[in-house]
């Protein structure tokens, strides 16, 4: 008898225990990663690495600390996106709009931009290195402690130096 009454009084400190991880009941969260793109998506730390997200409407959508890593997002809607820590490695985001978007700390080494709209946006501690910003339209972004080293500026011709950081030192 005294066994069993142990092993209830276990039980009742596990399974609350289980039930707080999201052993029991896994977190909801989850599913959202495989909801279709849409406007006001919420894609947070999900890994759509390698998406094909030409064109798509993601206005408004939460993609915080996704993994986008060398997806085409070329011509897509971003506009007051939340894209900060996202992962977006050589991504083609060239003609996308990012029209005060968040994207701080964001990856975007070796990220093609060319002709994209990112006024407004706030870049704060990006990654920019080797990005390409050839025509992209950068009217009132924050770009404090952004990375540049490497990145072809707006013009399209001038490469910033090495160490250029929250602008582009040519």
């Amino acid at each position: 008898m005294e066994q069993i009454g142990a092993m209830r009084i276990g039980i009742f400190f596990i399974v609350p225990a289980f039930v707080l991880a999201g052993l029991v009941f896994p977190d909801p969260a989850g599913a959202e990663c495989y909801e279709p793109p849409a406007a006001y998506v919420i894609w947070a730390k999900c890994d759509k690495a390698r998406a094909k997200l030409r064109g798509v409407n993601l206005k408004g959508a939460v993609l915080e600390d996704a993994v986008l890593h060398h997806s085409d997002l070329s011509g897509a809607n971003l506009e007051k996106a939340d894209l900060r820590g996202a992962d977006l490695l050589e991504a083609n985001l060239s003609g996308a709009n990012l029209k005060r978007a968040k994207l701080m700390k964001a990856i975007l080494k070796d990220a093609n931009l060319s002709g994209a709209d990112l006024r407004g946006a706030d870049l704060s501690n990006a990654n920019l290195e080797r990005a390409n910003l050839s025509n992209a339209k950068l009217d009132g972004v924050k770009l404090q402690g952004v990375r540049m080293a490497g990145a072809i500026w707006t013009d399209g011709k001038t490469r910033c130096k090495g160490g250029s950081v929250g602008r582009c030192d040519k």
